[in-house]
This record gives structure tokens, sequence and C-alpha cells, in this order.
């Protein structure tokens, strides 16, 4: 692929792509430590395809499975920029309080994120190294034969641009990989007959909801069918039994069919004792003591996984039932999608994905191409060989990032981590030392070479 020269000889210490939760996590770290300002001193150049930092968590109609405290702990830190201390009083930030150890809805947490965003914006113009390009699509990368990095953007302007970097962080959200999967042996979910179909991701917009309430109205007594055992099944569940047309389901009329039961949240051991909740010690994280730290179900998928499995002090749903996908076969999983009125796959997310090419001009299969973890554990990314890329970062949502137990993550945990609080702090921390130990070695070879 051809690409343009550089536009400046400015070299910046890393390009960021995508300016949502996961983009902004390396530098929210840096200013709860104090260091914000010395990387944008550095030189951080900030791509972003909408006219807003933060996301576009604000068009789902859910709440948040991660406390609201979660969101606003990197307000206290005391290294917090003080151009940036108008956020603690912020009165989306008093509201944002209101849900301090509660799940806020996430069009409020979208405004917050949203201001938090304005915020970092606002820092850029007082760094002369560093850049902000809103309204800007980045179109590939680039491996340079001298170790750089260089980005093809395209904004309102009409020839694309090149900027060229020591790194890049890829924060490109995730992307739903259902159409790859097998519903059963021989069946994937897109050779499947079905009447409706909303993967977990469409269905829990507010249009999704909309459509899905209309669905539920006409149903006329056939199953909705969610596919899948995690937190989005079960906060799919939650979210259509809330819809007007809900009223009107039968027992049973709400299907899960997971592979195996989920694993569930708890506080502490305490609270899964007195919940009848059977764990082992590897469930235990580490670090807080609470019970699937990491991989449990928070939130609203969380009450509703108790009410259906009748716990104490709730009141059972009998709406829902959750069935073994693995008791059926092929042709009666394709004769129950069939007749069902909605089917809703929720099996998770990999990491987007954008061209990248190595310095001979040769396009780069990824790891998260052929629906693999993106990163290793250093947090760069991975070829398709497994090869990592020493200088290019991938973060956020589908990312396929394995904490460790020094992290705060139970033994027994063998997901990826999705956790905004962890964006903007252990995986902040990882990506932000690691480009600081590239620009270190940089510096390095230079005195040498002088």
């Amino acid at each position: 692929m051809c690409w343009a020269e550089p536009h400046s000889h400015r070299e910046y210490s890393s390009i960021v792509v995508g300016g949502g939760p996961g983009g902004l996590g390396p530098l929210l770290w840096a200013a709860q430590h104090g260091l914000m300002e010395s990387w944008l001193d550095q030189g951080v150049a900030l791509i972003e395809r909408t006219g807003r930092l933060g996301g576009t968590l604000g068009r789902y109609g859910i709440n948040s499975d991660s406390l609201g405290g979660s969101y606003l702990e990197c307000l206290a830190s005391a290294g917090w920029p003080a151009a940036m201390h108008h956020l603690r009083r912020d009165p989306v930030t008093l509201e944002m309080q209101q849900y301090q150890t509660s799940y806020p809805p996430l069009p409020l947490v979208n405004q917050y994120m949203g201001r938090v965003g304005q915020a970092v914006a606002d820092m850029f113009p007082g760094h002369a190294n560093s850049a902000l390009h809103l309204h800007t699509t980045a179109q590939s990368v680039h491996l340079l034969d001298d170790g750089r990095v260089a980005v093809v953007i395209h904004g309102a302007e009409e020839r694309p641009r090149t900027l060229v970097a020591r790194s890049a962080v890829i924060a490109l959200g995730g992307r739903q990989h259902w159409r790859d999967e097998m519903a059963a042996p021989g069946l994937k979910f897109v050779d499947c007959d079905t009447r409706h179909l909303l993967a977990s991701n469409e269905l829990l917009t507010h249009d999704g909801l909309a459509q899905a309430d209309e669905i539920i109205r006409n149903a006329a007594g056939r199953s909705i069918v969610i596919v899948g055992g995690a937190h989005s099944a079960y906060a799919a569940a939650w979210a259509l039994l809330q819809l007007p047309a809900a009223a009107s389901l039968a027992n049973g009329q709400i299907v899960i069919l997971q592979r195996r039961p989920p694993r569930i949240f708890y506080p502490d051991s305490a609270a899964a004792i007195a919940d009848s909740y059977p764990f082992e010690q590897g469930d235990i994280c580490v670090r807080t003591k609470r019970v699937n730290r990491m991989g449990g179900i928070r939130g609203h998928g969380r009450d509703i996984w108790r009410q259906i499995a009748r716990k104490p002090n709730v009141s059972p749903e009998s709406r829902v039932a959750v069935l073994a996908l693995q008791d059926f076969s092929t042709s009666q999983l394709r004769e129950t999608m069939a007749e069902a009125a909605l089917v809703v796959p929720c099996l998770g997310y990999r990491s987007a994905t954008m061209p990248i090419f190595d310095s001979t001009g040769q396009q780069l299969t990824l790891r998260a191409d052929i629906n693999g973890d993106a990163v290793d554990g250093d947090c760069h990314l991975l070829a398709a060989d497994g090869m990592p890329l020493h200088n290019i970062f991938g973060i956020g949502l589908g990312s396929g990032f394995r904490p460790t137990q020094a992290m705060g993550c139970e033994p027994n945990f063998r997901g990826q981590a999705n956790s905004l609080w962890m964006y903007q702090n252990d995986i902040g921390a990882v990506i932000y030392r690691e480009i600081q130990g590239l620009a270190d070695a940089r510096q390095t070879a230079a005195a040498v070479a002088a």
C-alpha cells in the first residue's frame, strides 16, 4: 500500500489511535501519577474519528457493570493535574457520585467520560509537541526501517497525511465475532434461518431495545433465544425483561442457551456463602479477596441470575429458562433458532483492527484478525504467528489482555480483562512504561552512537 511522506519533520513519542475509554487509559494513568504533562511535552498525537473524546457508551440503554466509584477514583489521585481539578466539581461528576457504590446508567457514564475526555483535550494546546486530531480517521500503520512507525490519517482535508512516532497505541474498541462462531458442529450462526436476529451489542442500544419490544409484542408465544452464558447474555435477559411488552411473556419464553454456568461476582467469601454460591479458593482475588473479581457477572446481569437461580431475598424470575447448549443436536438447535421470535448471540468481543504493514509494504495478519488475543502480557500487538510488534500496543474491549494475580485477579480466571478501571490503572501503567522504555532505549542508543 502506498502512503504519503510525513507531512512534517515532527516525531511524536506515541500516536494514540482512538479516544474512547481504552485510548484514554494510559493518559489517565499518567495523569494520576503526575506524568501526563511531561508525556505531552515529549509528544503525543491523539487520533479520534468523532468530534469528542470519551467514547460512545451513551448509545446503550442499560447500566454499567462497574461501580460508579471505579470511574471517579482517578479524580482523587495526588498527581491529578491542576488544570483538570475542575472535574471534581463538575455537575455530572456530582451526579455520578450518587452511584459511588452502585451501577450508573451508561448514558450518565457517557456524559461523565465526555467531561473527562474534554479535560484531556484541553491539555493539548498547552503542549506544542502534542497534537489532537478530531474528526480524523487513522487508515493504516506502517513499520519503518529505522524502528519508528508511521500512521496515515485522513481528516477534513482532501489528502491523507502521515504522522511518525516511536510507538503507536491502537484502541479501536471491540467487534463481535459471532458470525464466525459455530452454534453447533457444522452450523454457523450466519447459516441459521432466523425471523429476527440482534447481537447483544445491537440489542442493548436504545434503538435495539425498541425493536426488541416490538418483536416481543408480536411474538405470539414464540421463544426469545439468547445464546451465551456470560455477562452480555444475562444483561440482555435483564434488559428484555424491563421492556413494556415483557409483561406478557410466559414462563420460560426467554431461553438462555449456555455451554457452562456463569461465574458470579461477590464482594467477599462471606457474601458468597450466604448466597449458597459454591466457590473454590482459586476463585478469590488475592489482592482484594473478592470472589470472581475479574470473571464474575456483576450489576443487573448478576441481579437477574440471582432471580433465575431463586437466591435469597429476591423475587424468583420464571420467564427465563436456562438450558445447556450442548444438549441440543445440530438439527434441534437449527429448528429452535428458526422458530424463535428473536435470536440474540452473546458470544463476546474481539479487538477491532486496522491495516498494519511491515517495512517492505506487506500487510501483516494480526492475531486479532483470526479471532485470537490481540495482545501479549505487555500489551504489544501480536502478529498471527504470535510474534509481538515491539512498538505497537493494543488496549480496550476485546484486546485479550490477561491480567496477572498481582493486578488483582483470581487464580482461576482465564479470561481477558475488559475493565475501564484496569485501562486507567494496571493496563495503562503497562503501556506507559513500555513506551517510556522505548524512549530510554533510543536515548541510550543515540548517546552510544555519539
